[in-house]
Formats: C-alpha cells, structure tokens, sequence
C-alpha cells in the first residue's frame, strides 16, 4: 500500500494489525559498477537520509498545520510523481476544512540498500505528537490510529540531493514497537 501524505495517513487511521517487533533484516550494498559512490561511506549515506528525512517532515508538518496550503513547498524534496500524489491528498485535507497540531517525528532510520544513485531506508515514522482538528476546533483524531508507522522509503540523488522517490508502509513485522 503506498502511504499517503502524512495528514492522509491520521484521516485515513490506517490500522496495523497483528505486527511483532522484529526489524526486517537490513542488506548493506553498493553498486557493483565501476561510479563513484554516492557517499564515502554508509555512515554517510545514513546521515543524508537523516537529514532529508527530517526536512521532509518538517515542511509536511508545517503544511498539515496550515490545513493543506501551499502544498508546493515539497517540491524538490519529493519526486514529481510523489508530488502529485501527496498534492491530492492535501486539497482533501483542504477541502475537509481540517488542520494538524505537533510535530511528526522518527527513528530506528537504517539503510536497507544503496545502489547507484539511490538509497533505501527502513524507518520508524511517530505520530504519538499530532491531533487533527475540524474548522470548529474539534479533535477529530482517528482514536485508533496507529501512532508507529514502519515505512520502507526511498531516495534518488539529483540536483545535489536526496529527493524522496517512494514512501510505503512496511507490511511485514512492525518493527517499530
């Protein structure tokens, strides 16, 4: 299932059931081609997606608080096609009237694989800090909404960055717990 944008996700209340706390096993590679890497190291590699990650939330974040506005701050940051598709789901947030509260936060961010210009990472997305409210000011967060959502994301490296390509629920075990 793709994962929508992140306000999408708290509407949505996607419900993970019957998730243990094993973490998928992480695979370490290169490119068996003859480019330079990307990074000098994996600890590098890691820290840039770190980075990016954080940044992408925060921008997602700030545009969730704003009910959905100016939802063009992702660009560059998302890939055109996660672009479009994360544009949609904030003119439902729009229309719906609604706004988020908090700050999204995650951990457990590891490196799945790095191949050529791409990296993919397995990450712990928290929601524990985020409420939706309707144009009243009511809360209207799902109750049972599950606040630790394993996503397996991926990068690609251009314009001299990392631009999140893909950004999927992790359907094996909730490694997040």
């Amino acid at each position: 299932m793709r994962a929508k944008p992140l306000i999408a996700i708290l509407l949505l209340a996607i419900a993970l059931a019957g998730c243990s706390a094993q973490p998928p096993t992480s695979k370490e590679t290169t490119s068996a081609t003859e480019q330079k890497p990307l990074f000098a190291t994996d600890a590098d590699a890691l820290a840039a997606a770190e980075a990016a990650y954080a940044n992408y939330l925060e921008v997602s974040d700030q545009i969730a608080r704003d009910g959905g506005a100016n939802p063009e701050r992702l660009k560059g940051l998302v890939s055109d096609a996660l672009y479009s598709e994360q544009v949609l789901g904030y003119q439902d947030v729009q229309a719906q009237g609604l706004k988020a509260s908090g700050v999204s936060t995650f951990d457990k961010l590891n490196i799945q694989e790095i191949t050529g210009n791409s990296i993919s990472n397995y990450v712990c997305l928290r929601l524990s800090d985020i409420r939706v409210f309707d144009s009243k000011g009511s809360d209207v967060t799902p109750p049972g909404r599950d606040d630790n959502l394993p996503l397996q994301i991926e990068w690609k490296y251009q314009g001299g960055q990392l631009v999140l390509e893909k950004s999927e629920v992790w359907t094996g075990q909730n490694f997040c717990l």
